[in-house]
């Protein structure tokens, strides 16, 4: 779960690796297949002549979203480690951004969701937000459990700030129910 990535420096320590929840891809898909679905009938109840071409169209719509939606969501990782967060995001099939932020840089973290579905799920965003430019922070999305993740990340802060000598001693973090994490 704790491998290596592109871009980590020499003793650098991964803590925990965020992928988005995998619930967010299957929606995401289905979404897909749905609009492909209402696209064909309406297409077709106007004109079955145009719904062959419809159909056509909704096959490479369908072809498309699924792997568009499985490459983002195996691509884009974000690591937390000892010394900084490290976010990677696939902006479009040929590039992806790539986004660190030290934590003697980090101002502090707050996670969010979007909603009671969401929330009910334990599925939000966690932000962390750095001292000066807040348009430089770090946003990730589709986090399980974020509200502890948030937590996690402002103990990491802490440490940093007040007890830099204890950060070696960090455990990693498990996306587990709280007193289910040993």
């Amino acid at each position: 779960m704790y491998s290596e990535f592109e871009g980590q420096q020499e003793g650098e320590r991964i803590l925990y690796t965020v992928s988005p929840h995998p619930l967010v891809k299957t929606i995401a898909i289905t979404r897909i297949l749905v609009l492909a679905l209402v696209f064909f009938i309406i297409t077709y109840l106007i004109s079955p002549t145009i719904g062959i071409i419809a159909l056509v169209i909704s096959i490479v719509l369908v072809a498309g979203g699924i792997w568009w939606n499985t490459h983002v969501y195996k691509t884009s990782k974000t690591y937390l480690t000892d010394r900084r967060v490290y976010r990677i995001e696939v902006v479009s099939p040929f590039f992806q951004t790539k986004r660190a932020l030290f934590w003697t840089e980090a101002l502090k973290a707050k996670g969010y969701a979007p909603n009671m579905f969401w929330r009910m799920l334990k599925i939000g965003t966690v932000e962390i937000q750095p001292h000066l430019d807040t348009n430089e922070g770090v946003r990730i999305t589709d986090v399980y459990f974020f509200e502890d993740l948030a937590n996690y990340i402002d103990k990491i802060l802490y440490l940093v700030k007040n007890n830099p000598g204890d950060i070696p001693t960090i455990r990693p973090f498990i996306p587990k129910p709280a007193g289910s994490r040993t």
